[in-house]
């Protein structure tokens, strides 16, 4: 079982995408003063640096995510739109960028009590494969709200803001949590809509090593 996602009503949440939206263009706009970029569509002065680069511990570092590859839903064997994962100190990393490793990406809200019920499996899954990249997307949320629960759980895999709904909206995430699975040459091996457990997890990773 999954929690659909409504429409996104009621003043608390309109108020912190508005502030988050404001968080997003503020970051964008302060680095665009700041020299020369290396990747479409993001901000002047951006780093690109390895996702290991990132900054160590809770949610590493949050990152602001925001497409820069539009594109159709992922399908499985393809490549699923790219997006980046941008620092407040101007470093970023893209989901293309993780190509030769498999890759998990979990889209997630506090409020959904089967993404509270996976946590703890999706971190075991981390500490059992190192070489899995896992992203854990929240879903239109406030940084207060994410960040508490983060402390919470111990996330310490990267914790993606996506708080406009942008990535998951083009991931045609319909209810929450969702996970999708890639291969190590970025190509999409399953999508589980609903709570997955470390079962799942231990049989896609057979599948992604062979």
């Amino acid at each position: 079982m999954g929690c659909a996602i409504g429409p996104k009503d009621g003043l608390g949440r309109r108020a912190s995408e508005r502030c988050l939206r404001g968080v997003v263009v503020g970051v964008l706009l302060v680095l665009a003063g700041c020299g020369g970029h290396s990747h479409p569509n993001l901000p002047a002065g951006a780093e690109r640096v390895a996702l290991s680069d990132f900054p160590v511990g809770i949610g590493s570092g949050y990152p602001l995510g925001f497409l820069v590859q539009g594109g159709e839903a992922p399908r499985l064997g393809e490549s699923p739109p790219d997006f980046a994962m941008l620092l407040p100190d101007g470093r970023y990393t893209t989901l293309a960028e993780l190509r030769g490793r498999p890759v998990l990406i979990n889209f997630w809200a506090t409020w959904c009590p089967p993404c509270r019920a996976e946590i703890p499996e999706l971190l075991d899954a981390a500490q059992a494969y190192p070489e899995l990249a896992i992203l854990a997307v929240n879903v239109s949320e406030s940084a207060v709200q994410v960040s508490s629960f983060a402390e919470q759980f111990r996330m310490k895999v990267p914790v993606v803001m996506d708080p406009q709904g942008e990535i998951s909206d083009l991931y045609g995430v319909n209810g929450l949590p969702t996970t999708l699975f890639l291969d190590a040459g970025g190509r999409v091996l399953a999508v589980r809509p609903g709570a997955i457990d470390r079962r799942a997890i231990d049989e896609m990773m057979a599948v992604a090593l062979q």
